[in-house]
């Protein structure tokens, strides 16, 4: 596998899912919470194998991992849903702009910069920020594929990241983040490291990977 085809299988760690839906099947948008409950989705991660919800923390973004993931815990924490800039309802695809919800006000994820933890932020309002990567550009997106978190205001994709406190989430270029994936990574690092992140988000977005 060449450093690119690793970096891009690294920034690939996370699937939508539904307790309600069988893998395979469409993911479809919604404007607000209370819109169709069966557009409700979970966000599972490759690293740790386990979901991302609202959490409070001492510090950074109230955001972090669930202690399990048994199906009661997927079901109480199946409160993601896509939005697109738009009244299409049609299923959601590679590569287009979207704003990512959870139920609890403030609802919208966002970038933001933070003195601790990931720069993320929740706002009142939707931001179409984010893009679901990993397969051809306008192709559906399936619940159960192994995709990417794009987010365009960073220019990177959200991972797992462990960290002193605050919610373990971060970007490539977070810092130690090369020498945590060291056993992944070998010995790609520096300019090295930099120039296959940067091949690795292109790859991703023209539809490889």
């Amino acid at each position: 596998m060449s450093d690119v085809d690793l970096v891009v299988d690294l920034m690939k760690q996370w699937t939508i899912l539904a307790d309600h839906t069988k893998k395979g099947g469409p993911i479809r948008p919604k404007t607000k919470f209370s819109g169709p409950a069966d557009r409700n989705y979970q966000l599972k991660g490759k690293v740790p194998r386990k979901f991302l919800q609202w959490e409070e923390q001492n510090f950074g973004i109230n955001i972090g991992w669930t202690d399990d993931a048994e199906p009661k815990t997927a079901t109480r924490v199946q409160r993601w849903f896509f939005m697109r800039n738009g009244e299409n309802e049609t299923p959601i695809t590679y590569g287009e702009k979207l704003a990512i919800g959870n139920g609890k006000p403030p609802s919208w994820l966002c970038y933001g910069e933070r003195t601790w933890g990931v720069n993320l932020n929740w706002r009142d309002d939707p931001s179409f920020e984010w893009k679901v990567l990993g397969g051809e550009p306008g192709e559906q997106v399936k619940l159960g594929d192994w995709v990417a978190l794009y987010n365009m205001k960073d220019g990177e994709c959200l991972i797992y990241f462990a960290r002193d406190v605050g919610a373990y989430l971060g970007w490539p270029t977070s810092k130690t983040w090369g020498q945590q994936f060291k056993d992944k990574l070998g010995d790609l690092a520096g300019d090295a490291l930099d120039k296959a992140l940067e091949a690795g988000v292109q790859k991703l977005m023209s539809g490889g990977g």
